[in-house]
């Protein structure tokens, strides 16, 4: 009962706060889980809402990044990326990063039936958030500019840093939609969308991490012009769309009869 109230307080809380983007933006998110959503059948789809409770997807995928001023949960502050020097293979000592967290909640829900509901629910919460936070380059970046926090570049005439352009500003600036997710979908093989359905958390850090080097390949100036936009926006749209395969294979291992 104590984290059941935990929690929805926190979910009333988030509501309250304004609002500013860690990774992908309230929409990204959003988009992550509605593709995930498009590819379930309607019996998991039935599921995962019934462990949502009166929470729409959308919310759910975005919860973690609404809670981050409520101070109960400062500990999960970490577990929305990793920082890992360039060059560098990654090497798991324990510490809380978002590969241990979402490896935690997802080890947690194939056991749910050891669980109540306000934890099968914050787990959710996680996962929902995480797979998404994970396919971003930038979560899984450098720590000496905080994953692009430090770097200073100017979009659309405005002073900005490059993880905020990566995380919403194209998706917001370009109309980046869940129908250019989808559509990218169908045009991937099957190879890869089987690939990506595969659950390795260690093994999903390879992908956005071998984008960095396009993420850090900035105009004259860092004076991000459309050319930049362009291939970014490529990127961004398989990274979502790749977070949605992600979530769905989970969500369907977790909760599919």
């Amino acid at each position: 009962m104590k984290k059941y109230t935990l929690l929805l307080s926190a979910i009333v809380l988030a509501f309250l706060l304004p609002y500013s983007a860690l990774a992908w933006g309230n929409k990204g998110h959003a988009i992550v889980a509605e593709v995930a959503f498009s590819l379930l059948d309607n019996g998991t789809k039935e599921k995962v809402r019934k462990a949502l409770g009166t929470m729409t997807i959308e919310e759910a995928a975005n919860w973690m990044d609404n809670i981050r001023r409520d101070h109960r949960y400062d500990y999960m502050k970490s577990w929305h990326y990793l920082n890992l020097d360039k060059g560098m293979q990654y090497q798991n000592t324990g510490e809380d990063n978002i590969v241990n967290a979402l490896n935690k909640a997802i080890g947690e829900l194939e056991h749910k039936g050891r669980l109540d509901d306000s934890e099968v629910r914050l787990d959710l919460l996680v996962v929902f958030h995480l797979v998404g936070d994970m396919a971003m380059p930038l979560h899984v970046g450098y720590g000496d500019d905080k994953g692009g926090n430090t770097v200073e570049v100017t979009y659309e005439g405005h002073r900005a840093n490059l993880h905020h352009v990566w995380d919403s500003r194209i998706i917001e600036s370009e109309g980046i939609t869940t129908e250019d997710c989808v559509a990218c979908y169908r045009r991937m093989s099957k190879r890869d969308i089987d690939q990506n359905k595969v659950i390795n958390v260690v093994e999903w850090i390879k992908e956005p991490r071998s984008m960095l080097g396009s993420v850090y390949n900035l105009p004259p100036d860092n004076n991000i012009d459309q050319a930049y936009i362009d291939r970014s926006k490529k990127i961004i749209e398989q990274q979502l769309t790749i977070a949605g395969i992600r979530l769905a294979a989970v969500l369907e291992q977790v909760f599919k009869s």
